[in-house]
């Protein structure tokens, strides 16, 4: 084999690691931008009609921003659907409500929770409840 050749040949591999290095590179940066935001609430509600009328009016406006529920359960009595109680699985933690929505991107998010529909509706729920939130992300590194 020639010089040349040889030379070609570990040029071209150097160019086809470096590409494919590149290519994982940005796969890992997409992913990490297409990963899913996740609001976790913890709800003790200490008014049930007060509370079931901000169920009933957040809804739509969720998704109108492009949010969507993953999880509505609880153990308050208007959870009469058996698919949607909560099972304790561990420890001693019995929540009211356990709310879990989806959104592409933590702008969505944001935007919902700074719009003007979701600042009416939201005084149902703060004068008919207690609540603990997180935001996650969804965990992209399988």
């Amino acid at each position: 084999m020639s010089k040349v050749t040889f030379t070609t040949i570990i040029i071209l591999t150097l160019f086809a690691f470096t590409s494919c290095k590149k290519n994982n590179e940005k796969t890992e940066q997409n992913s990490e931008t297409n990963a899913k935001i996740f609001l976790v609430l913890d709800i003790t509600v200490h008014d049930s009609i007060m509370y079931e009328q901000y169920r009933i009016n957040v809804e739509p406006i969720i998704k109108k921003y492009g949010g969507k529920y993953l999880v509505r359960s609880g153990f308050k009595a208007f959870d009469n659907d058996p698919d949607t109680k909560l099972i304790p699985a561990e420890g001693n933690w019995t929540p009211d409500r356990l709310i879990i929505t989806e959104w592409e991107s933590i702008e969505k998010l944001q935007k919902f929770a700074k719009s003007d529909e979701y600042k009416q509706v939201l005084k149902l729920r703060t004068n008919s409840s207690s609540t603990k939130s997180v935001i996650v992300k969804e965990y992209m590194k399988n």
